[in-house]
């Protein structure tokens, strides 16, 4: 499996492979608006807290912290308060719980979500409103609670990062079209939605790693169904074509490179070897496919597409045809009959001494 490394998406970017993920995080408020009315979260205390920074995905349930075991204490998490953390509070005395909870708020925690129908304690909000740590509520049970709201963290926090290209919807493939300014990326990808397929994004395509072995590309909110045509400017792909031309995000599933044709340049002729490129550690097939007048470039893209949806069921063409001849010529030389040898001619005194 081949790494590229010196290729360049555009004249002043760097490769895909050497850009770095930009650090995410979010504050309390931005997770409310964005899962409060989906997940039924209310704010009951820390208000003035709701700008505290998450920076995490992984969630921690304080049961221990609650026990009184702070050495190891995920206080950067979003503390998850179930109805096991909280029968063992409301089971405390009034002085031990106010006590217990006033040490724990003193960490930077970013906020406490508790889950099911347990009424929240006072000691609980006096502390977080001390310390402006936000209570947050909901009535989901927590296991439900958990792997909702864990899917949505774990979208936000995925490594991410954007690169100038095109991303397409091939015959269900996803193919992201990247080369330098001018090379003709927009264009092919204008004539690939004339033939039925579908447009992701155009000029700004956002990556991001949905998990271990997938990379998943999507446009932005600002530029989502549009492409910019030299010659044309910015078009609305979805009113033109229909909504069936547009699609709001796919997996990466081949990288196309398209560069202008090298005279002096050799070029993949058989295929054999797979090239990939990592993208967050994700191997993405890639192909490079030059560009000259008189090629249809839109064509070659689709039969790329084609050929690597067929790699992917385990079935290589070209492998395959390789196989065959090396099997083919073994076969004949195993075939081919050894040659007798033949016996040397006696010269007129050898055959007077047989006669004799």
């Amino acid at each position: 499996m081949a790494k590229r490394k010196s290729k360049t998406v555009s004249n002043t970017a760097k490769p895909i492979g050497q850009i770095t993920p930009a650090k995410k995080a979010l504050t309390v408020e931005q997770v409310l608006q964005l899962s409060g009315k989906m997940l039924d979260l209310h704010v009951i205390a820390g208000e003035d807290g709701l700008s505290n920074a998450i920076t995490t995905s992984e969630l921690n349930r304080p049961g221990l912290a609650f026990a009184g075991f702070l050495d190891v204490f995920s206080h950067d998490r979003i503390q998850i308060v179930g109805n096991t953390e909280m029968s063992y509070l409301l089971d405390l005395s009034q002085g031990e719980r106010r006590r217990r909870l006033k040490r724990i708020c003193r960490f930077a925690i970013p906020c406490f979500i508790v889950t099911s129908t347990y009424p929240i304690p006072p000691e609980l909000v006096e502390a977080a409103d001390t310390n402006n740590v936000p209570v947050l509520k909901t009535p989901l049970h927590t296991s439900r609670f958990v792997g909702r709201f864990i899917h949505l963290l774990e979208q936000e926090f995925a490594p991410s990062m954007t690169v100038h290209g095109v991303l397409m919807d091939v015959f269900g493939m996803g193919v992201l079209i990247v080369g330098e300014s001018g090379v003709g990326k927009s264009e092919c990808a204008l004539e690939l939605i004339q033939r039925g397929h579908r447009l992701v994004a155009d000029d700004v395509v956002i990556l991001r790693r949905q998990s271990k072995k997938t990379v998943m590309g999507g446009s932005s909110p600002v530029t989502k169904h549009h492409m910019e045509v030299r010659g044309l400017g910015i078009i609305n792909v979805e009113s033109l074509f229909g909504a069936g031309a547009v699609c709001e995000e796919k997996i990466v599933d081949l990288l196309v490179w398209l560069e202008r044709w090298q005279r002096d340049k050799e070029y993949e002729r058989l295929g054999i070897e797979d090239q990939t490129l990592s993208i967050f550690d994700v191997d993405v097939p890639e192909c490079v496919i030059p560009v000259e007048p008189g090629r249809n470039v839109s064509i070659l893209i689709e039969v790329a597409a084609m050929n690597q949806r067929l790699k992917n069921t385990g079935f290589n063409p070209a492998r395959s045809l390789d196989e065959q001849l090396i099997r083919r010529m073994q076969e004949t030389k195993a075939r081919k009959p050894t040659s007798a040898k033949r016996r040397p001619k006696k010269t007129a005194q050898g055959r007077m001494k047989d006669e004799e």
